[in-house]
């Protein structure tokens, strides 16, 4: 024991004087807090499963330190994060904790806010719907609509269970016909009733619309 204590004594007596002077500088550094807006990450998300409802996608963080640590962080050098692994699906309210905060070394984090998320985790369905046209007729007199094609005439779409369940068609952005005598062909895109839903393969339609006159067959 005393062979380890006077081994190299004036490099651990510089250490140690070294090592009170920087716990000097620390304890008597003045305290400082900072509330930050930072981002919520939602971490490893199911397979073909999706969040849905009103979700959190940011939140309050209340930090404190150091006034050198807490006036050098910014948003990009704090993360939150809920970890999503093996969630079922179904309506879900999580805690957050500073446990879900990951700050810079010295910052403490003092609280989140919310205290907790409320979303729902839904199964990702997908599914094949016509497509139907709209069509704003306004011919000149003495013609009508004949027969009208769309090509393609299917679309395939995918979004959460609750969205896609419901949706038994795919309506195009409205066709004006302007008081045309003769046949029309139009590109027209699919005008998507939600957000959520999304076309697998995002790509306009072709809409040909016959008019002819009245009483010809």
């Amino acid at each position: 024991m005393k062979y380890w204590l006077t081994y190299n004594w004036h490099l651990k007596l510089i250490s140690l004087i070294l090592a009170t002077m920087l716990w000097m500088m620390v304890a008597t550094e003045a305290s400082s807090e900072l509330g930050i807006k930072v981002p919520l990450e939602y971490r490893n998300v199911p397979a073909r499963l999706e969040i849905t409802g009103d979700t959190t996608n940011s939140v309050q963080v209340r930090l404190r330190g150091s006034s050198n640590v807490i006036r050098d962080i910014s948003a990009k050098n704090v993360s939150t994060t809920i970890d999503l692994n093996n969630m079922p699906p179904g309506e879900k309210i999580v805690p957050l904790s500073p446990q879900n905060v990951q700050a810079p070394f010295g910052a403490e984090v003092i609280r989140v806010n919310p205290s907790s998320v409320r979303f729902n985790l839904e199964r990702t369905l997908t599914k094949t719907v016509p497509v139907v046209p709209t069509i704003l007729s306004q011919l000149s007199d003495g013609f009508e609509i004949g027969s009208v094609m769309v090509n393609p005439g299917k679309v395939e779409i995918e979004g959460p269970e609750s969205r896609i369940s419901t949706l038994t068609s795919i309506a195009t952005i409205p066709i004006r016909l302007d008081r045309r005598q003769t046949q029309i062909e139009q590109v027209a895109d699919l005008d998507v009733p939600d957000p959520q839903i999304r076309l697998q393969r995002p790509a306009p339609v072709v809409v040909r619309v016959e008019i002819r006159r009245k009483g010809l067959r």
